[in-house]
């Protein structure tokens, strides 16, 4: 049996009956005044949780809260902080959180294959300091002798997604170097993204980083084989490529030196840290080359107080499953299939990219840990994009269209501006990020409450085609101002929001069998298609069904 013919969900659907679809949002704020918001936001490490949009009360937090303790979620929070296995279909824990716990012995007795985890930990971090270090003070030469002055790193999913996001967040936050330093970012298959960056490049001050946990994945090598044709160009030999424009980051470090990268120039990887949860680690190298080592160790430090902050918070009061709970409500019982991610700051332009792999590649799943089919929704479809922006894109259909979703606002209180800039400029600025909070509140007011917003003003007439219908549910997300260690309270929130979710759900968030098979198949066809540009006979010995055989011979006929 599955969560939902449990008794907690029993108790939560007939709650909803009763309680909540018969009340629109606006008649659940008119039911209990301003103590709503009281009753649904919580405050915790700088960060504001206000639920009070949400088509809940506090009674349906409270029957949340027993179908997750009834679901274990204590027991599993246990295990994925001791270093149980977790990771039940491939036998292995997830110990993101020891990655960013260098400072506590919390993690001193936990031993994987034999190998104490704090130890391998601190050992990275001096390897990821060691690297960046001598990149930003332009000791690390090239074949000529020149300083680097580009780092171009070669990655895709979480190899990519999470350190980019980082980057550009926090890119006023970059170490002052005596020479531009450009970090980079490489990840589309196609090769037009890395051809483009190469143009404009000199391969005597270029550095690739080759960022695959496997290091047999085809896109990321494929990038790197053409970074390395590009580099043979003017460098001799190959083993001063390897040496002076080469570094890897992988758990297989005789991949890596068999592909040519010297072991100096190596960082480790372990099968217990997931893609997607890997920014933390030397998957991270990125951040602390461009932002400095002691910035990172500050991401770390905001991620490790959200997960103390979680490990030890009552659930009541905790952050991460009160806003995964709120994310089950909606998706179970409100039947809201899309999430809508909307940070009113254009330096988290990428974060609903990462939050869509985060939540839709770990619990995009249609299968319980039992191997029994789940009879309920798990992850929604996630999309977003800078609320300012979105508001002249697709709030037209939050707004007036059809789709039911739910959504996200995310937003810094303050906007600190350079004590370089003029005062008027400060000025503008100060007034820049006013308006911002304003658009932020009052998007999130008119998803709720629709044209009842201008009950106010008796005097404004509207057609048909100007009804807002409101009764939208949304979360706002407060954080005093974007910094190193707000980012790392910020990701780490989302990351254990998609943990309890999970455990409700008993599905597992480590694994990502979904993107294998494509993968495989893609292989067959890459075949396919290589045998029919040389001309081979046996080339039609693949079986293809029809919409692909037609395909193929239609890129067959124009590539001649």
């Amino acid at each position: 049996m599955t969560v939902r013919g449990s008794v907690a969900w029993q108790a939560l659907d007939a709650h909803l009956q009763k309680d909540i679809l018969p009340y629109s949002l606006k008649q659940l704020f008119n039911g209990s005044g301003a103590q709503r918001f009281n009753d649904l936001s919580m405050e915790a490490m700088g960060l504001l949780l206000d639920l009070s949009k949400q088509k809940m009360t506090p009674k349906t937090l409270s029957l949340l809260i027993k179908m997750a303790e009834q679901q274990g979620l204590r027991q599993a929070t246990q295990m994925l902080y001791s270093g149980g296995e977790i990771n039940r279909s491939e036998l292995r824990p997830a110990l993101h959180t020891a990655l960013r716990d260098s400072s506590s012995e919390k993690y001193s007795d936990v031993h994987v294959d034999g190998q104490n985890v704090k130890q391998l930990v601190d050992k990275n971090l001096l390897d990821m300091e060691r690297i960046a270090s001598k990149i930003q003070k332009g000791n690390w030469l090239g074949y000529s002798g020149q300083p680097i002055t580009t780092v171009i790193n070669i990655g895709v999913g979480g190899s990519d997604i999470g350190p980019n996001m980082v980057c550009h967040a926090l890119a006023e936050f970059r170490l002052e170097t005596k020479f531009p330093l450009d970090v980079m970012f490489v990840s589309s298959m196609d090769g037009s993204q890395l051809a483009e960056m190469l143009q404009h490049l000199d391969q005597g001050s270029t550095l690739f980083i080759i960022a695959s946990k496997t290091f047999t994945t085809i896109d990321t090598l494929a990038n790197a084989e053409t970074a390395r044709a590009w580099l043979r160009k003017k460098i001799p030999s190959d083993s001063l490529i390897g040496q002076h424009h080469l570094v890897g980051c992988s758990a297989f470090p005789e991949r890596m030196a068999k592909w040519g990268i010297p072991s100096e120039n190596q960082i480790s990887l372990w099968d217990w840290v997931g893609g997607r949860y890997s920014l933390w680690s030397g998957i991270g190298l990125p951040i602390a080359i461009k932002l400095g080592m002691a910035n990172f160790k500050l991401l770390l430090k905001g991620a490790n107080a959200m997960d103390d902050h979680f490990q030890n918070a009552s659930l009541h009061e905790n952050l991460p499953v009160m806003l995964a709970l709120t994310g089950i409500w909606n998706i179970n019982f409100l039947g809201l299939k899309a999430h809508t991610i909307l940070p009113y700051d254009g330096r988290l332009k990428l974060l609903p990219n990462y939050l869509s792999q985060l939540e839709m590649e770990s619990n995009g799943k249609s299968v319980t840990n039992a191997g029994e089919k789940v009879d309920f929704d798990t992850s929604p479809v996630i999309w977003g994009d800078v609320g300012a922006n979105a508001q002249h894109a697709f709030f037209q259909l939050l707004h007036q269209g059809t789709p039911a979703y739910y959504a996200d606002f995310i937003v810094p209180i303050k906007r600190t501006a350079s004590s370089e800039y003029t005062k008027a400029t400060r000025t503008q600025l100060e007034y820049q990020q006013s308006l911002n909070l304003a658009n932020c509140v009052a998007q999130s007011r008119v998803l709720m409450l629709g044209d009842d917003v201008l009950s106010w003003d008796q005097s404004i007439v509207t057609s048909p085609d100007r009804l807002y219908p409101g009764n939208h549910a949304s979360s706002t997300l407060m954080f005093d101002e974007l910094t190193p260690e707000s980012l790392g309270r910020l990701i780490a929130l989302y990351e254990h929001k998609v943990f309890v979710q999970a455990v409700v759900w008993d599905i597992n968030p480590f694994d990502q069998w979904g993107v294998e098979l494509g993968k495989q198949i893609a292989k067959t066809t890459l075949n396919a298609i290589q045998k029919r540009q040389l001309g081979d006979a046996d080339a039609e010995d693949a079986t293809f069904d029809a919409s692909t055989e037609g395909l193929l011979n239609h890129m067959f006929k124009h590539h001649h």
